[in-house]
């Protein structure tokens, strides 16, 4: 299992996502300051992901479901 860092590199996504969409809204690109963000929620999916797939292999193994 991963340590807090996912949290820290979410956090940090979340900060630059945030900064970047608030420059671009400002000099009035809108599409790529929303593009901006469609791009950091793909990042923060892809690695997450593999999280949840865990997670949930975890869940299916501890209740012996789908044996």
């Amino acid at each position: 299992m991963e340590d807090v860092s996912i949290i820290f590199f979410l956090m940090a996504l979340a900060i630059a996502v945030t900064i970047l969409h608030t420059f671009l809204k400002q000099a009035g690109r809108d599409e790529y300051a929303y593009l901006a963000v469609i791009a950091g929620l793909a990042v923060a999916l892809v690695r997450v992901l593999p999280l949840l797939q865990e997670l949930f292999d975890g869940v299916q193994a501890v209740f012996h479901l789908y044996e």
